[in-house]
């Protein structure tokens, strides 16, 4: 059975069993402000593969690497851009991953045969502590299956991942809820590019850089990614999603049924379970997953969605929603 350590801190003595195991490339799951990151020495090619077979994850899929600081990230990248400065003084520690030109001594296998490597400094201080007592960077993508629901407390990962994981550091539920935001900055001289929205908007990173760029596309599978969550299926519950217009209720209601809407909840059929969330979208993205969670735990096989608003503060939230609710493919 997986080891789950409760943790109060940074100086936490679990911190450093954690690190010890990392160290002898072991795999160990952690929180971070985000999601719960499934870490392995990002400068250990074979550890870093336990990750990818832990989570059944395609090897064209890159995993970010979680630094310490600044200094730290600088000496895995062939470039450090301006832009790129101005950023990790604002954002770091923080919800925003950088992709940048790799350096030699990034592994292939964790920039997935490509030219760049992702990087984040996390808020949270017990991965802050762990990343410190490791003195490596740390490769940690979602601490789940493949194309699954990413955790957003540690029993969703013992649940995803059971004893494919060493230790699992139980830090509490994470505050962001949504995955980190990913900006391209490996493109020297072009515009930089949105390849994942996260907690940090478009908006914001304008406000900084200028016009930035979003990429809204899919990964066929099977076809290298620049960064993580670039497929077309991703984040999704065991449930079939379904997304519809605001208001619309559910007028076909076989099996079990759950309807959520936002600001509002319409008058539903006998036996659909509603649940109402807030017109807000980061309070909407902070539960979003939590919420995926427990309607699959409780045993739901439809979970019918309404739209979020166009708004472009709803970005995350659409993006996450859009990909959990693709079609399975072959």
């Amino acid at each position: 059975m997986t080891r789950l350590r409760r943790v109060c801190g940074p100086e936490d003595p679990a911190i450093q069993e954690a690190a010890a195991i990392l160290t002898s490339g072991g795999v160990v799951a952690f929180p971070t402000e985000t999601v719960y990151g499934l870490g392995a020495d990002g400068l250990n090619s074979k550890a870093v593969a336990r990750i990818y077979t832990a989570k059944g994850r395609p090897a064209t899929n890159p995993v970010i690497l979680h630094v310490a600081d600044a200094a730290s990230a600088r000496a895995l990248v062939s470039c450090w851009p301006a832009e790129a400065q101005l950023l990790v003084e604002r954002f770091w520690p923080g919800p925003l991953t950088l992709v940048l030109p790799a350096a030699d001594a990034v592994p292939t296998i964790v920039r997935a045969g490509g030219t760049s490597v992702a990087l984040r400094c996390p808020a949270h201080p017990v991965a802050l502590g762990l990343i410190r007592a490791v003195g490596r960077p740390l490769a940690a993508p979602s601490a789940n299956r493949s194309q699954h629901l990413s955790p957003t407390c540690a029993e969703h990962v013992a649940s995803s991942l059971g004893e494919a994981v060493d230790l699992i550091l139980d830090g509490g539920p994470t505050t962001a809820g949504l995955e980190s935001t990913i900006l391209d900055l490996s493109r020297l001289g072009a515009r930089p590019r949105i390849l994942r929205p996260g907690p940090i908007s478009p908006a914001v990173l304008a406000a900084m850089l200028g016009p930035v760029d979003l990429w809204e596309g899919a990964v066929v599978t099977g076809d290298q990614q620049a960064a993580p969550g670039m497929m077309a299926r991703h984040y999704a519950p065991r449930a079939k999603l379904e997304l519809v217009p605001a208001g619309t209720g559910v007028t076909e209601s076989s099996g079990r049924v759950a309807y959520v809407g936002l600001g509002s909840l319409t008058a539903l059929p006998a036996g659909v379970r509603g649940v109402l969330l807030p017109l807000d979208a980061e309070e909407v993205g902070t539960q979003l997953y939590a919420l995926l969670h427990e309607l699959d735990d409780a045993g739901f096989e439809r979970i019918v969605m309404e739209r979020p608003p166009e708004e472009d503060a709803w970005v995350a939230v659409r993006d996450r929603l859009r990909r959990a609710s693709a079609k399975e493919t072959a």
